[in-house]
């Protein structure tokens, strides 16, 4: 008889109830952490990226080479971009000229690609063109109300997500990240 008493008393005691609550719960809110995790990550990723297409961008524009410029875009942006996974991420640097024997007093110019460097080995293509191609309103908006004589420099950033998913969140967003940044050198010089 103290045996069943026992056993019915273990079975009824609140503490017996928290560890079966606590292991019922317990996947539950390690999903939920891993979730967060997974979420800041990719709020870090997407802000590295902004960030450095933003300074490389400056950078290009103050006339910095384009060699060193990806250089110090790719040392900001670790460990996100690394010399070890290039398959991850695409960087695209791109300047655009007016382009050349077309008179411009008729507003708007016409500008094209006239160089352009590319690092890293993600098979994404630049979104304002190949070298050589002309910028168009619809590829680069306000492109259109610019005057003559102005050189841009934009740095284009490409990253794939999908390789540092840890979650089923990370498998509800696109995981092909892109940002692009803009600047211009007004005095005519490359």
């Amino acid at each position: 008889m103290t045996a069943a008493f026992s056993l019915k008393k273990t079975i009824q005691s609140k503490k017996g109830q928290s560890l079966i609550e606590l292991t019922l719960m317990f996947p539950l809110m390690l999903l939920l952490v891993y979730g967060v995790v997974e979420v800041g990550q990719i709020i870090s990723t997407y802000l590295t990226l902004t960030h450095t297409t933003r300074e490389g961008a400056n950078l290009a524009s103050r006339g910095t080479p384009p060699d060193t410029t990806l250089d110090a875009i790719i040392a900001a942006a670790a460990p996100t971009i690394r010399d070890d996974n290039p398959s991850q991420w695409r960087i695209i640097y791109s300047q655009i000229v007016q382009s050349p024997g077309i008179p411009c007093p008729p507003e708007p110019c016409t500008y094209e690609i006239n160089a352009q460097i590319i690092r890293g080995s993600m098979p994404e293509s630049s979104k304002i063109g190949p070298q050589g191609a002309t910028v168009t309103p619809s590829n680069l908006p306000g492109i259109e109300s610019v005057g003559p004589g102005q050189t841009f420099k934009v740095i284009e950033m490409y990253y794939d997500y999908g390789p540092n998913v840890i979650t089923f969140i990370g498998n509800n967003i696109d995981k092909t990240f892109y940002d692009r940044t803009i600047f211009t050198k007004v005095d005519g010089q490359a």
